[in-house]
């Protein structure tokens, strides 16, 4: 798919112990293409579900809420 436009892209990192991440394989072996879905499932939902847990400020974004993230 090469339409000339370049698109924005974003790099997930998730830490897992090793225990988990063989857990999740074992449910799910093909957990990178589960985790596509289960995003664009969220993204595709018509309302997004109340905030439960801990609470993120409305001011908050993808580029501020780390602060001044040493990595």
């Amino acid at each position: 798919m090469i339409n000339g436009q370049p698109v924005s892209t974003r790099t997930l990192t998730l830490v897992l112990p090793e225990a988990d991440w063989r857990a999740l394989r074992e449910a799910e072996p093909d957990a990178i293409a589960w985790l596509h879905a289960r995003i664009r499932e969220r993204l595709a939902a018509p309302e997004p579900p109340p905030l439960t847990g801990r609470h993120i400020p409305s001011a908050a974004t993808a580029d501020n809420w780390w602060g001044n993230d040493d990595y």
